[in-house]
């Protein structure tokens, strides 16, 4: 595939998908990971069924595209040696096969769609995932807190939150961007409206923080994007000269201690949480006391969080998880590094740079609302890292995204790459006789 042709074309103002079949197993697969994060092990087949007659009916090209970028295949490839040192070998290598096709679709999904495509098709695919919480959902008990929550027809109040805040951020960018066909724009009012709701019926503070601050990047990245390069000189300088002092002041906050008194008084008072987070630096603690004993490979990919161990088993009784499963650290960096190490988490932070370094790159070349949704959608997710964990896990759609994101970073800057054109050396004359 030409890169630079491609993303020539993703700049083109039709409103047609790319490629009409990649379009519809896009919007599928997303929908089988909606099912996936419901608990039910059909999700995951329609993810990968979704794509299986495109990849059949152009198998060599499919596979050239899946390998195209390196970066892509850092964590998987690191997951997949993990096996070695395991915990639980076949848990690591079954996990690891799943994520290398979870990484897979996402490359194909950022090859055969362009961003303005791919935008519509999640915000058609999560559509679904609102439409399904209503119909069908229901309340648990959240076992951070102990609270009746509503869950839709996810797992937990979080994993509904990530998946509201991705329908509202893609929802709206197709509301506001005049090149998708109008039924998409319509279909997007209706999705915002119903992720806000939902959103709402979380309870989830921090997810509409992120939400609104994410909202925020969409808006100021397509507007910046459209400047000239003299007013982009004039914005930076002035937002530098604002924020200089505001970092200076916090600094200083920081030192003599007001700053944590104050952040303390924040947790209890305004938002109800104790100051452990809902246990959440108790977590952090085991934790750090884990990664102790294997700081440099870990446990194993997919390792720690099985029944039979005892230090889990200990965690699931503290916190009452009843079902023995689907529990985290609630920090994505020290969940890597208690399965992977010091070697799992140096790459996953070098996956996440670059895709976001790359995604802003790509959103003010490209100058579309799409591009500004993607950057939106990876810093919703990496502001989510130090309370959650979305990523990097096979049939997630967290996972699904950062590398969705990555595989147009990466496609972007090869197709910006100079080429340098190799002279032909002279034949001897020897040859020419």
């Amino acid at each position: 595939m030409n890169a630079l042709s491609h993303l020539t074309n993703q700049s083109a103002s039709r409103t047609g998908p790319s490629d009409p079949f990649a379009w519809i197993a896009t919007v599928l697969s997303v929908l089988g990971l909606v099912i996936a994060m419901g608990g039910s092990s059909w999700g995951a087949l329609l993810f990968l069924a979704a794509w299986g007659a495109v990849v059949l009916a152009r198998a060599d090209k499919c596979l050239r595209l899946v390998m195209r970028s390196p970066l892509l295949w850092l964590i998987p490839a690191i997951a997949l040696l993990s096996v070695i040192w395991s915990i639980a070998p076949e848990v690591s290598l079954r996990a690891a096969v799943q994520l290398a096709l979870t990484v897979s679709i996402a490359s194909l999904s950022a090859a055969f769609l362009r961003p303005r495509d791919f935008v519509s098709a999640m915000s058609v695919s999560l559509l679904f995932g609102a439409i399904f919480s209503v119909l069908f959902g229901r309340y648990g008990t959240d076992g951070m807190t102990g609270e009746r929550v509503f869950l839709g027809i996810f797992a937990s109040k979080n994993t509904m939150a990530l998946f509201m805040s991705f329908l509202v951020i893609f929802a709206l960018a197709v509301v506001t961007d005049r090149g998708q066909a109008l039924v998409l724009r319509m279909l997007a009012a209706m999705s915002f409206v119903l992720g806000v709701l939902l959103l709402l019926q979380a309870r989830s503070v921090g997810a509409i923080l992120t939400t609104v601050a994410s909202l925020l990047v969409l808006f100021v990245v397509a507007g910046f994007a459209r400047l000239h390069a003299r007013a982009r000189f004039v914005v930076l300088v002035t937002t530098a000269a604002f924020l200089l002092p505001c970092i200076a002041l916090v600094a200083t906050l920081a030192v003599n201690g007001t700053l944590s008194h104050d952040i303390s008084s924040f947790i209890v008072e305004d938002l109800g949480k104790d100051t452990t987070l809902t246990g959440r630096t108790v977590l952090w603690q085991i934790a750090l006391t884990e990664i102790a004993k294997r700081p440099l490979v870990g446990t194993g990919y997919y390792a720690f969080w099985m029944q039979g161990n005892l230090l889990a088993e200990a965690i699931w009784r503290s916190f009452s998880i009843e079902t023995r499963m689907g529990f985290h650290f609630h920090n994505t960096f020290l969940e890597f590094a208690v399965e992977l190490g010091w070697l799992g988490l140096a790459a996953l932070v070098a996956t996440m740079a670059l895709a976001v370094e790359r995604a802003l790159r790509h959103a003010l070349w490209d100058r579309t609302q799409a591009t500004a949704a993607l950057l939106a959608a990876i810093f919703c997710l990496a502001t989510r890292t130090p309370a959650e964990v979305d990523a990097p896990y096979p049939f997630a759609l967290g996972t699904f995204l950062l590398f969705v994101v990555a595989a147009y970073g990466a496609d972007y800057v090869a197709a910006r790459r100079p080429t340098v054109a190799v002279p032909t050396p002279p034949m001897p004359s020897a040859a020419i006789a």
